[in-house]
């Protein structure tokens, strides 16, 4: 009884390690490719230019404010529009050779440069210390960390100790169950739980023909719209990535479950078989 309480509580702190352990990896690893620079400035530059062009749409300060622009490149050659402690700078020259309608996008990317401006700043602190500062103590001072080298640097570091952790767990279901096909099916089952997000993403990727196509939605709702928006360009990418990553845990996790559920219910039935044949 009480070896085989510890086989369960064995069992249990298993599954839970390797689901801890397989989400904490997919998130870190995709959260380090989007934190590289030459990833991030299209994303960040993406998601300005959506805000930019959501606000003009709306009707807000934009219009004046790309209209005052065009109207300024006239008569100069350029113009430093103050953001907070920072400014813009307008290259008139460069906003005529271009065209009126790409100044948003020139703004964007403008934008984008004072965002990653700190990317590649020393904060003074170790990465669990800005961190704890940000959570704890809410410094604002340290928010661009989350977005910085130091960041990006810190998560690659991580990837290999939560790879070690993940092959952890799986020896610790592997030593406490010993049957290959209930080992397949209680892993196999884990994995499925830890890749329920790829139904989430999965969903939200195909809305259009899942939700739209079938009538469940008109695909004219505020949310649909701005969800159609959103996830295009840069940042789609980042949705196809997680996507992807939860896809292949969640793939594998089916397959070892079904091979497992199967195999132990054949034995099971041959089992019963077997006893109704004796007892005849």
């Amino acid at each position: 009884m009480v070896e085989l309480d510890k086989k369960k509580f064995l069992v249990s702190i298993g599954k839970y390690l390797l689901r801890f352990f397989v989400l904490t990896l997919i998130f870190v690893y995709g959260f380090a490719q989007v934190t590289e620079y030459s990833n991030l400035k299209p994303i960040v530059s993406d998601l300005t230019t959506k805000m930019l062009s959501e606000s003009q749409a709306m009707g807000g300060v934009n219009p004046q404010l790309l209209d005052g622009i065009t109207q300024q490149c006239q008569n100069t050659d350029k113009i430093v529009i103050p953001m907070g402690s920072d400014s813009v700078t307008i290259d008139c020259k460069e906003v005529q050779a271009k065209g009126v309608s790409a100044l948003p996008q020139y703004l964007s990317d403008a934008i984008a440069n004072i965002v990653l401006k700190d990317y590649y700043k020393d904060y003074g602190c170790s990465p669990v210390g800005c961190l704890t500062s940000l959570a704890v103590s809410r410094d604002t001072t340290k928010l661009p960390f989350l977005i910085s080298a130091q960041m990006n640097q810190f998560l690659k570091t991580l990837i290999p100790y939560l790879v070690i952790g993940l092959i952890l767990s799986l020896f610790i279901l592997i030593y406490s169950i010993r049957e290959t096909f209930s080992i397949f099916k209680e892993v196999g089952m884990t994995l499925l739980s830890a890749g329920v997000p790829f139904v989430l993403l999965f969903i939200l990727k195909y809305r259009e023909q899942l939700l739209v196509s079938t009538g469940i939605l008109s695909g004219k709702e505020d949310f649909m719209s701005s969800a159609n928006q959103f996830l295009s360009g840069p940042v789609n990418n980042v949705t196809d990535l997680y996507l992807y990553m939860y896809g292949i845990v969640f793939i594998i996790g089916a397959v070892l479950a079904i091979t497992g559920y199967i195999v132990l219910r054949k034995r099971e039935k041959e089992a019963k078989d077997a006893g109704k044949t004796g007892a005849s």
